[in-house]
């Protein structure tokens, strides 16, 4: 795929939000608009897919290498996935806020590009400073989305997540500061090629992993998201699940397992006791949880420290399984975050669990979409996440059998509580607090179809996933245990 492909997407966004933003009046041409970003949604899928499936699997390292201001830019399987992805769950924020976001829809879908364009570019840069830099603008456009048009808490949402972020990020640029002292480079094709003496790889990972396990997150420093996600509107809860916890994720792939792989072997039963108590904990927590956004919150955690352990499992198949379930989740949890956040947060302005009840009876199609992707988050067959909870649980079982056991505990608990969702969304007798309401409308029908289409097509046949983030996930891998 040529570079001009990538920087068309990028293009065709920013030209349609600027032409929405100062040529186009909202109350005049919403509809045409609409049908507009649709189609440009579409056009993304298409790119998608036509570059994935044209794209060279066979070519090792990085494809199309060029040089942008002396910073490196460059792809492999990996980012060119999560680069299309960033795309495609953009569209669908944008979309998503169509309604709400109408007074004030201009400043919103500019800060939302800016946020989808900040991360897309995260993706494809080789370059350690410029990966960091990304890495905390994206902060800019999130905290401005949080505090100007969150919910009633979202000062405190805003302010938990800057410190939060940024005092993490201080440990991140002391390590970077080091690699550049002892290298005088940060580059990552430089940095692959180089040994390092152990203890200054003690060092880089502590300072690392400080900095990306904020961003998973990790207990104890996990806090912020719930309140986040919680006070954020819906387009900010669907890029903060689909993609920015998945920076976290990239980076560790990126930057840890290639140039610090052998004190990464040492640091292992650390990260295996921290990734089981983040499972178990967040777990049990999101059972006693009540508001719907927040249940949703805490399932990321869950399942996002699954791919923790995945990535240090010490295996090609833990490390496949944690990409595939990140990929997944970006998925999963956007759909549900429409369906909790959008649907009913729309008709009702209440995020009480217990406010709703038989909502089946007048909204059939809303129920059909919510068991189907809460199916999906508790790894039900079938699914995409249930090929990447098996594989990445499968590579830490070859790698810890009790810690793979500990692991499988995600799968029991994440159906617990999303039946315990479920069940009272849907199911029992109407609720007498609650008014009939319309069922889904058509935008909320393509978007959560939309994100249904993946999830059921990758989770039967995933091999066209696999296959195709094989190669770069095998040259990243510090030992392979046949």
């Amino acid at each position: 795929m040529h570079y001009l492909t990538l920087f068309n997407v990028i293009y065709m966004n920013t030209m349609i939000m600027l032409y929405k933003t100062y040529l186009v009046k909202i109350t005049q041409y919403k509809r045409l608009m609409s049908q507009t970003l649709t189609m440009l949604l579409m056009m993304d899928f298409y790119y998608t897919m036509y570059n994935m499936y044209y794209m060279d699997i066979n070519e090792y390292g990085y494809i199309n290498i060029i040089e942008i201001f002396s910073i490196n830019i460059g792809y492999d399987t990996i980012s060119m996935i999560f680069f299309m992805l960033t795309l495609y769950l953009g569209i669908i924020s944008i979309i998503s806020n169509w309604v709400n976001m109408s007074k004030n829809m201009n400043q919103f879908m500019m800060l939302l590009t800016m946020l989808m364009l900040l991360m897309s570019m995260n993706f494809i840069c080789l370059d350690l400073m410029s990966f960091y830099i990304l890495f905390e603008s994206t902060l800019m456009p999130l905290f401005l989305i949080i505090g100007i048009y969150g919910g009633n808490n979202k000062n405190k949402a805003a302010y938990y997540m800057l410190m939060y972020t940024l005092c993490s990020s201080l440990f991140m640029t002391l390590s970077i500061m080091l690699m550049y002292c002892v290298y005088n480079d940060v580059d990552y094709m430089t940095m692959n090629n180089k040994m390092m003496s152990m203890e200054l790889q003690s060092l880089l990972i502590m300072g690392f992993m400080i900095g990306t396990g904020v961003k998973t997150p990790l207990v104890p420093i996990h806090t912020w998201l719930p309140l986040v996600h919680s006070e954020s509107p819906l387009g900010g809860s669907i890029l903060l699940a689909g993609i920015i916890l998945k920076l976290a994720i990239y980076g560790i792939i990126r930057l840890l397992l290639s140039n610090i792989s052998e004190v990464m072997l040492i640091y292992t039963p650390i990260f295996y006791v921290i990734g089981i108590i983040t499972i178990i904990y967040s777990s049990l927590i999101t059972l006693q949880q009540t508001d719907l956004k927040v249940i949703i919150a805490y399932s990321s955690i869950s399942h996002l420290a699954v791919c923790i352990l995945g990535i240090f499992s010490n295996n090609l198949l833990g490390l496949s399984g944690s990409t595939l379930l990140s990929i997944a989740h970006a998925f999963v949890s956007p759909a549900l975050f429409l369906l909790v956040g959008g649907v009913t947060y729309d008709r009702y302005h209440n995020r009480i669990l217990y406010y709703y009840q038989g909502l089946a009876q007048f909204m059939p199609m809303f129920s059909i979409y919510t068991i189907l992707f809460s199916f999906s988050n508790s790894g039900t067959p079938l699914s995409f996440n249930f090929i990447g909870e098996f594989t990445s649980t499968s590579g830490i079982i070859i790698n810890h059998k009790f810690i793979g056991f500990l692991a499988t505990l995600s799968i029991m608990t994440s159906a617990s509580y999303q039946m315990k969702l479920t069940n009272k969304l849907y199911a029992g007798i109407f609720s007498p607090y609650t008014t009939i309401t319309y069922d889904l409308i058509y935008r909320e029908h393509f978007l959560l179809l939309m994100l249904f289409i993946p999830t059921l097509t990758f989770g039967i046949f995933p091999q066209y996933m696999t296959n195709f983030t094989l190669l770069s996930l095998n040259s990243t891998m510090y030992t392979i245990i046949i």
